[in-house]
C-alpha cells in the first residue's frame, strides 16, 4: 500500500483564477475522478488566498473602516453549503445548509481558546478576538497575494477517517461543491453603520484541493474494491424556522433513525444578509430594541411527549430574572449534543455566554464573540445508536421573553449516523 498526494483544481474555474460572489462566481466544485485509489476523507484539504475590498475599484479596508468579519469563524465564514457528490450515479452523499451557522456553533464548542490561537489561526486565520480578528485578517497589509489559508471541510463524509474507494464499481469518483455565502452574510459593520463599505467584498484566488490517495498493493485490490461496500459515518442536517412569540414551539420531521444529538442557535432575522449587523452572531433570542429574550424554560419532545428529559428544563433566569449567568446546564446539555463523551476542548466560557449584551448594534465581546446554543444529547456514552426519528417528530418549546415583534431565526442541526450503501443497483444512503 502506497500513498499517492493528490492537488485539484476547480473544474469550474475561470481564466484569472479569482473567484468572488459579487462578481458572479457562487458555486466552486472540485473533481476527485474515477480511478482505482481509495481516498483518504479525513485528508481533504481547501487551499487559497483571500483579499477583502471596500468597493468595486478594489479598495483595501484600513483600521479607519469598520468592515469585519466574524472572529469565530475567519475564512470558514465564506461557506454558506456543501455538497457531497458520488460522480457516477450523482447520488448526494451529504449535504449541510446554513454551513457557517452550523460552524459558528460547532468550532466553539469543539476548539478552544488556545486552538484558536494556534492551528486554527494559521490554517482559518482565525482569533479569538473582534478587534485581532479584524486587524489580522481584513485589513491585513496589501500584498499581491493577500491572506493564505488551508482549511479542512468539517462534515461527517470528510471528518469519518474512511477510505472511500474511488472506482468505477463503487462510488466512482466524488465531486465536492462550496456555495460561497453572500458578501453581506460574510461581512459586518463593527459599528453597525454601512457608511463607505456598502459594496464590500472579499475575494478569492488559487483555490486548490488536496487530499492522500490509498493505492492498495495488489494482494488487497480484493478487499478495498469490490462490487458492494458500506461506509458509516456521523452526518449533520440542517433545519430553519423562525419564532416571534413569547411561547416558541417548533416541529421538525428529521426522518433519521440514529439521531444522536439535536443542536439549535439563534439570531435576529434583520441580521442575516446584513452588512449592518454579523449574521453569524449566535446569540440569545433579541427583542425588537436589542434587549435579551431570556428563555426561562425549554422542553424538548418525541411525538408530543417529553424526551429525553421527562421533565421540564426551567432555567435559572426564571427564578432571578436579574442574574446576567447564563444556566450551565442548558451549556452542557448543548455541548453534549455536539460531542458525546468526553471533551475537555471548549472555548465557551461565562465571558462569552454571560447576558450583559444587547443586539441594537452588532454584539462585540470577548473571547470570541457571543455563543449561545441550545441542544439535547440522545446518545451520551458513543453507542451510535441514538433515537428514531424517522416516522415521528421532533420538538422543543421555549418560553421566552419575546414582547416585541422581533422575528428571531432558529437554525437547528440534526447530529445522526448514517450509512452509505452501493452495490451492483447503484447508491443509497442509509439514515
Amino acid at each position: 500500500m502506497s500513498i499517492v498526494y493528490t492537488e485539484l483544481q476547480p473544474t469550474n474555474i475561470n481564466s484569472t483564477q479569482k473567484v468572488s460572489y459579487k462578481r458572479g462566481n457562487p458555486i466552486v466544485n472540485f473533481l476527485i475522478g474515477t480511478q482505482p485509489h481509495l481516498l483518504d476523507c479525513g485528508s481533504v484539504r481547501i487551499s487559497g488566498d483571500i483579499e477583502f475590498f471596500t468597493d468595486a475599484a478594489e479598495t483595501k479596508p484600513t483600521s479607519a473602516d469598520q468592515l469585519s468579519i466574524d472572529e469565530k469563524l475567519g475564512v470558514y465564514s465564506i461557506f454558506d453549503k456543501i455538497t457531497i457528490t458520488s460522480q457516477k450515479s450523482r447520488q448526494v452523499i451529504e449535504t449541510i445548509n446554513s454551513y457557517g451557522r452550523f460552524l459558528s456553533t460547532y468550532f466553539p464548542y469543539t476548539q478552544s481558546k488556545a486552538d484558536k490561537f494556534s492551528h486554527l489561526n494559521q490554517m482559518a486565520l482565525t482569533l479569538p478576538n473582534y478587534e485581532a480578528q479584524k486587524l489580522e485578517l481584513v485589513d491585513f497589509p496589501a500584498t499581491a497575494h493577500g491572506s493564505r489559508f488551508c482549511i479542512h471541510i468539517p462534515t461527517g463524509f470528510l471528518s469519518s477517517q474512511n477510505l472511500a474507494p474511488l472506482d468505477q464499481s463503487s462510488l466512482g469518483g466524488v465531486e465536492i461543491s462550496l456555495n460561497l455565502a453572500p458578501d453581506a452574510q460574510v461581512l459586518y459593520s463593527k459599528n453597525g453603520s454601512t457608511t463607505g463599505i456598502s459594496d464590500a467584498f472579499y475575494q478569492l484566488s488559487n483555490l486548490r484541493l488536496h487530499a492522500e490517495l490509498i493505492v492498495p498493493s495488489p494482494d488487497q485490490l480484493s478487499q478495498a474494491f469490490g462490487k458492494t461496500g458500506s461506509l458509516t459515518y456521523n452526518a449533520v442536517t440542517s433545519y430553519f424556522n423562525v419564532i416571534n412569540s413569547g411561547n416558541a414551539v417548533v416541529n421538525f420531521n428529521l426522518g433519521t433513525t440514529r439521531t444522536l444529538g439535536v443542536f439549535m442557535n439563534f439570531c435576529p432575522s434583520k441580521y442575516l444578509n446584513n452588512l449592518g449587523f454579523n449574521s453569524y452572531a449566535t446569540t440569545m433570542p433579541l427583542n425588537a430594541d436589542g434587549s435579551q429574550a431570556e428563555i426561562k424554560q425549554i422542553i424538548f419532545t418525541k411525538a408530543g411527549v417529553r424526551l429525553p428529559i421527562s421533565k421540564n428544563l426551567d432555567t435559572n433566569v426564571k427564578d432571578s430574572e436579574s442574574t446576567n449567568v447564563i444556566d450551565p446546564e442548558v451549556i452542557s446539555f448543548a455541548k453534549s449534543s455536539i460531542r458525546s463523551g468526553t471533551n475537555s476542548r471548549c472555548q465557551v466560557s461565562p465571558i462569552n455566554t454571560n447576558r450583559n449584551y444587547t443586539g441594537a448594534t452588532p454584539p462585540l465581546v470577548a473571547d470570541g464573540g457571543v455563543m449561545y446554543a441550545v441542544g439535547v444529547p440522545f446518545d451520551t456514552v458513543g453507542t451510535g445508536i441514538g433515537e428514531d426519528f424517522s416516522t415521528t417528530p421532533f420538538g422543543v418549546q421555549m418560553e421566552c421573553g419575546l414582547t416585541s415583534d422581533s422575528p428571531n431565526a432558529l437554525y437547528l442541526f440534526v447530529h445522526s449516523r448514517q450509512t452509505l450503501v452501493w452495490n451492483e443497483n447503484g447508491i443509497q444512503l442509509v439514515l
